[in-house]
């Protein structure tokens, strides 16, 4: 099958950074590896020159250089994703059998180009900041987003051949929204074992204390100012070092409160993270951390658990849907939080016992298992649509 695959953040290179990026390159390469002809459109960031990543096609697009202009590895840019599709459709883009958008505006382009070429049109949406946009914006802004994303995600799924969401709990509220049933899809992130695994070696770095890590965008909805309140009580108890990798809004607000706390000796902002170095990173943990206020099938903690990490992550989103009944806790409780990271930095048998459980669930979620459930609703729907013609 001919498939492409849009999105405004789409990956230049094995160097990724976001969370999404990474995900549809990863997807991409396994389908390719199971035989089908992958494309992905997106955004410039630095060259609109054509290449090849493990046999995925990536063709840059740009309009006016504003695709260029607004590039950013930690910030979303609104601009870029208004005039993304007019850079998309600038190109000609007739010789696909799927078309696969990412989030809202490129599954718009993904249906559009659909309908043009009589092809297959689907959407994935990758978690939604639906329940907490009052907690992480002004009250305008909320009413807006969570207006759009009510008229959006439902009337996507309707036009769509198939929508696909990364984390059940979106999925059922978009189902009460009104969208069919038939149309939706979840379908959860991967982990690439042969990258993420116990037998990375570690960077070099002083290893005398304990490692709390997360791989964070530094934006609210991902908690991080909780675990950074959590580890003041940590401290008063055990000897740690917090590993924050990943940048954004938040960050010089997050080292004022570290320093507003007296920890900043044991809390380290390195900053963003290529992908592909990122196992070096988390081998050195001992234990992850996700704080999120909201949360889809975190790369992070898959990733994370791959490596044999044991993970401490808030009970929101789609995160119990991967990790079952592993150690969760409340949002926005930092005390609760710290209490869970001490008990589990003075237990090595629990520790051993959430490494275990943790490997175990990735081994259930690699890109391999993806790729192969995306490529069968793929060859389901036409099998549909020749039903449908017959």
């Amino acid at each position: 099958m001919r498939i492409l695959h849009i999105y405004e953040l789409g990956p230049m290179d094995d160097s990724a950074i976001g969370g999404i990026e990474v995900a549809l390159l990863e997807l991409c390469k396994e389908l390719v590896s199971i035989g089908h002809d992958v494309t992905i459109l997106a955004g410039a960031r630095d060259t609109v020159d054509e290449r090849f990543i493990d046999g995925v096609q990536i063709i840059p697009v740009d309009f006016i250089n504003t695709m260029r202009q607004t590039w950013s590895s930690s910030v979303l840019c609104f601009p870029r994703q208004l005039l993304f599709p007019i850079a998309a459709l600038k190109r000609e883009l007739k010789r696909y059998d799927v078309y696969h958008g990412h989030i809202y505006l490129s599954g718009l382009i993904a249906n559009y180009l659909a309908r043009k070429n009589r092809a297959i049109a689907v959407n994935t949406i990758h978690g939604s900041y639906y329940p907490v946009w009052d907690m992480i914006t002004n009250p305008f802004r909320a009413k807006f987003y969570k207006t759009a994303e009510r008229f959006l995600a439902p009337a996507l799924a309707r036009q769509s051949h198939l929508q696909i969401h990364t984390g059940g709990y979106f999925a059922k509220q978009v189902l009460a929204w009104g969208a069919p049933e038939d149309k939706v899809k979840v379908i959860h992130n991967g982990v690439n074992l042969e990258q993420f695994h116990p037998g990375v070696e570690p960077l070099a770095h002083d290893h005398s204390i304990p490692i709390l890590l997360t791989v964070r965008r530094l934006v609210k909805k991902n908690g991080l100012e909780y675990l950074i309140r959590a580890m003041k009580y940590v401290l008063m108890e055990e000897q740690c070092q917090l590993m924050v990798i990943g940048d954004g809004m938040e960050r010089r607000r997050l080292e004022l409160l570290s320093a507003h706390l007296g920890i900043s000796a044991h809390v380290e902002f390195t900053g963003s993270v290529p992908h592909n170095i990122l196992p070096r990173y988390l081998s050195l943990a001992d234990i992850a951390v996700l704080p999120s206020l909201i949360e889809a099938s975190s790369l992070f903690a898959l990733e994370a658990m791959a490596m044999g990490k044991p993970i401490i992550a808030t009970s929101v989103g789609g995160l119990p849907e991967i990790l079952g009944e592993g150690c969760l806790v409340s949002p926005m409780e930092e005390r609760e939080l710290a209490d869970k990271i001490i008990q589990i930095l003075q237990n090595k048998k629990e520790r051993e016992k959430l490494a275990r459980q943790g490997q175990a669930i990735a081994e259930e979620h690699t890109w391999e298992i993806v790729a192969r459930q995306t490529a069968a609703e793929y060859e389901r729907i036409v099998n549909v649509k020749k039903e449908v013609r017959e």
